[in-house]
């Protein structure tokens, strides 16, 4: 990204979203353009309408079907992560749900590959995105534990929702030095980061997070 274009980013900040980047910056978040970019992106329009007047406070919120839209500091992590170790090439995205985190994802990657096991979040997610003209994203209604079904290496693996073990279909597709970034509930809930090392997994960060089951089949509207 050029200067210009952080410029217009930074200027053109969701008025309501000022306190939630602020609060981001005393939690440590430091990446400017990331900071940026979830400033300038509308957080009310992917949250359940009852919820919009609290999208840029500090914690998840309802997106319908059980599921909810991770708390920002969460969001930017992960993120931040991904920016620090990943190559930014490719991602597949396990659990689309509102499509903000795809939302921030697509503005850094080359192409992102989202799937979602829920047809109503697929299908909104889907439009809100494509209306917002974001379009180096590939859509999939599937279960997510099964991969993605195309043979494609991936850069990084983001799965947003917590599960006991990592599904080997899933490291199965990461290059080597690709990194991994997904809750786990063992030994206490928490999100992680590891890279890709043969047969090994170094990890590069942690800390505690709360994330809705990752579950297995389709669910159809």
């Amino acid at each position: 990204m050029s200067q210009h274009d952080l410029n217009w980013l930074i200027t053109h900040t969701e008025p309501r979203a000022s306190g939630m980047i602020h609060q981001l910056e005393q939690q440590g978040i430091t990446h400017s353009e990331l900071l940026a970019l979830m400033g300038n992106i509308p957080r009310h329009e992917f949250v359940e309408p009852a919820f919009s007047h609290l999208a840029y406070s500090a914690t998840p919120l309802p997106i319908g079907r059980n599921q909810t839209i991770s708390q920002p500091l969460t969001v930017a992590r992960m993120t931040e992560w991904l920016l620090q170790y990943a190559r930014l090439g490719r991602v597949l995205e396990i659990g689309t749900g509102s499509g903000y985190q795809t939302r921030i994802l697509a503005h850094f990657f080359n192409k992102v590959h989202t799937v979602e096991r829920q047809q109503s979040l697929f299908q909104q997610a889907k439009q809100r995105l494509s209306s917002m003209g974001i379009n180096n994203i590939e859509y999939l209604f599937a279960d997510g534990q099964a991969g993605w079904p195309h043979r494609i290496e991936m850069d990084a693996v983001i799965i947003t929702a917590m599960a006991s073990k990592i599904p080997l279909a899933l490291t199965n597709c990461l290059k080597e030095n690709g990194i991994l970034i997904m809750p786990i509930d063992h030994p206490t809930p928490q999100i992680g980061c590891w890279r890709k090392e043969g047969e090994r997994w170094k990890c590069l960060g942690n800390e505690s997070a709360y994330f809705v089951p990752l579950l297995e089949g389709l669910e159809h509207a």
